[in-house]
């Protein structure tokens, strides 16, 4: 009978009836989609982090074609000689041209393309006019064989251009997670809230029944006044209790509130509850690494950032040998105006040239190299520094999981044993073999467990969270 009792009252309590109304259940992940939409904080990381993507991708536009084209009209008027038997008296003359353009990872720089140009020449000293017309079309090519050879000065600064969007990108998804995973708290936050005020409601009946009891006893004479004042002393402790949940409760809402961009301190949606969690659950949800923690990947990308930077430094600051050559293929054709003389004249062409260039400051280079170097130190340890912080981090995050899993158990224990405990002192004090005193003390022991119960499943579930928000990236 008595653990007919117990099982009956462990029920109760822990399905104790609700004292709100709502219009309709959001889940979590409902929550987190309002956020999501809502929250004017992560919609600018999320921008950011879109931005960043975009970036990255242009990055990549070093190695794309390109069009070139160009025009230029020159009038010239000033007689200068052009050969020994005549001069010229103005020139007008119009030049085009047109190329596609690319550089290969190679460090190979090509242009294809076309080169032409009309052109008058009025003869001064009574010489025809003549008209000329000239199209080329042409290949270039221009290769560094120190600076850039296989792509070297290019290639580092992609890269160091790459690392330092990666390090941010980084950056704004933790920045991102973080604000997810307080979303997520403020959710179990208010759930825990509510069920506080709902044990609250549910020890203050206990404990008014206890006062009506005694009332009744003591209003035909068969109980002292000392125990009818206590029971109202512990009444009013519990409306205190109530009173300071429901505050809670209050706050909660606000928190709840401010994620969705709302200013208001009322919650219009019944939510999750906030479960007692069984073994199953602590078994399945056991915090889980896999990959690495954003901030530490960041670290890592600062790290290829800064010998990027080197690298391109002492590229861009180094002696250099471009080697470039152009082929083409010429059609020009001219006309004397006044007898209508034409000519035809073309053929191939190409140009080879070479070119070496050395920067002649090399103390300066020499310290500009030292300040590069201690940056990339101080990146490396900042990467060290950020690992084995992640590690400790980690391994804490779990002995909290273990120490919190065995305190819950404990709580629980505890709270069975509280359960029967003051269902005793109750049969006893209808028997009139215990005190008012004994019955309002277990019930106070009795609300002392259950909110350590509580209190341990937000502790469980708020390290479960962390742990999946954190450590669950599958970088």
């Amino acid at each position: 009978m008595k653990k007919l009792k117990l099982l009956s009252a462990l029920a109760l309590m822990l399905a104790a009836p609700c004292a709100y109304a709502y219009e309709n259940l959001l889940t979590l992940q409902d929550y987190l989609n309002m956020v999501a939409e809502k929250n004017s904080e992560l919609q600018s990381v999320q921008s950011n982090i879109d931005s960043v993507k975009g970036k990255i991708a242009e990055i990549e536009r070093a190695y794309s074609y390109y069009l070139s084209a160009g025009t230029d009209y020159a009038y010239d008027a000033s007689g200068k000689p052009y050969s020994f038997a005549a001069a010229i008296d103005n020139i007008n003359s119009l030049t085009y041209d047109a190329s596609i353009n690319k550089q290969f990872e190679t460090g190979t720089r090509v242009a294809l393309g076309l080169y032409g140009s009309f052109g008058k020449y009025d003869f001064a000293f009574g010489g025809a006019d003549y008209k000329v017309r000239d199209i080329s079309p042409f290949i270039s090519l221009s290769q560094s064989l120190l600076k850039d050879f296989n792509g070297g000065s290019t290639k580092a600064s992609i890269s160091l251009a790459k690392a330092n969007a990666q390090s941010a990108l980084y950056l704004l998804e933790y920045q991102k997670q973080s604000i997810l995973l307080n979303a997520t708290l403020a959710y179990w936050n208010l759930s825990y809230s509510r069920t506080v005020i709902e044990f609250r409601r549910t020890s203050l009946d206990r404990t008014q029944k206890i006062l009506d009891w005694n009332r009744r006893r003591y209003n035909v004479d068969l109980a002292e006044k000392s125990d009818m004042l206590q029971s109202q002393a512990a009444v009013k402790m519990r409306e205190l209790n109530l009173k300071l949940a429901y505050e809670d409760e209050i706050r909660a809402n606000r928190s709840f509130n401010q994620f969705i961009d709302f200013a208001g301190d009322t919650v219009e949606h019944e939510i999750e509850k906030f479960d007692r969690l069984d073994g199953s659950f602590v078994e399945s949800h056991a915090p889980e690494k896999k990959g690495t923690r954003y901030d530490v990947l960041s670290a890592l990308e600062n790290v290829k950032s800064a010998s990027f930077a080197a690298e391109a430094q002492v590229k861009s600051m180094g002696a250099d040998l471009v080697l470039s050559g152009q082929i083409g293929i010429n059609d020009a054709h001219g006309r004397l105006i006044d007898d209508n003389q034409s000519a035809s004249m073309g053929g191939p062409s190409f140009a080879v040239g070479v070119r070496y260039t050395l920067p002649l400051d090399f103390g300066l280079r020499k310290d500009i190299n030292k300040g590069y170097e201690s940056a990339r130190i101080s990146s490396q340890k900042a990467a060290e520094f950020a690992a084995i912080k992640e590690n400790n981090e980690w391994f804490q995050l779990l002995d909290n999981w273990n120490n919190a899993k065995s305190r819950l158990a404990l709580a629980e224990e505890i709270q069975h044993i509280q359960l029967e405990r003051n269902i005793e002192d109750q049969d006893l004090l209808k028997k009139g073999r215990s005190t008012t005193y004994l019955v309002l003390q277990s019930e106070q022991d009795l609300d002392d467990a259950n909110l350590s119960v509580l209190q341990g499943t937000l502790e469980l579930i708020s390290i479960y969270e962390q742990a999946k928000a954190f450590y669950n990236n599958n970088n």
